[in-house]
């Protein structure tokens, strides 16, 4: 006598990818969040090193955002952060990847850009792509964005290096008035 024992594992391989998209993505915006960026930074640079091509990492903040979140409440605040989100992905390449670091913070990654000048125009359309009002429940707020943008070559291919570069470059556009970008300067 034999027996034959069948399992179904289809719902317990459904559940563990569900585990794993939660474990990469930003529940509220559904970026990739930080685990993903560093993931995909380090892949980037690369691909960069690999294909010879010039890359540019972005680094990006909410202006006032804790201002939002006080006037509007955290559901106005999480309105505001989708809604930033979604101009985000329409402004870039869908190569590009846009990902939510934690609160208002987010990041692109740029790659195959040949100069500095080349993010900068990216820069300036996402700055352009925050202006008109934000519709928040009942309510129109403006909102806009700082943004630091480090371009790298493929022959400087470090991400802690880069990372800082881009952190400098955004206090450098907040600390000159907000609602703009800055290209950090290349390394020496």
């Amino acid at each position: 006598m034999e027996y034959l024992l069948s399992t179904d594992v289809t719902a317990a391989r459904r559940h563990e990818a569900n585990l794993k998209t939660l474990a990469h993505t930003d529940t509220l915006t559904g970026l990739p969040n930080r685990r993903s960026y560093e993931a995909e930074l380090e892949a980037a640079l690369g691909r960069s090193v690999r294909n010879r091509s010039g890359m540019a990492l972005m680094f990006l903040d909410i202006d006032r955002f804790k201002q939002i979140n006080d006037t509007l409440g955290h559901a106005g605040g999480d309105e505001v952060l989708r809604e930033f989100a979604r101009r985000l992905l329409r402004t870039v390449r869908k190569t590009d990847t846009v990902s939510r670091l934690a609160g208002d913070e987010f990041t692109i990654i740029l790659e195959c850009v040949r100069s500095p000048e080349e993010s900068a125009r990216v820069g300036a359309k996402i700055v352009e792509a925050m202006r008109p009002l934000f519709s928040v429940g009942e309510m129109a707020r403006q909102v806009s964005t700082s943004i630091g943008i480090a371009w790298t070559n493929s022959a400087a291919h470090d991400a802690r290096a880069l990372s800082t570069r881009a952190d400098a470059a955004l206090y450098q556009a907040k600390e000159a008035g907000r609602n703009q970008f800055c290209v950090a300067a290349a390394p020496k």
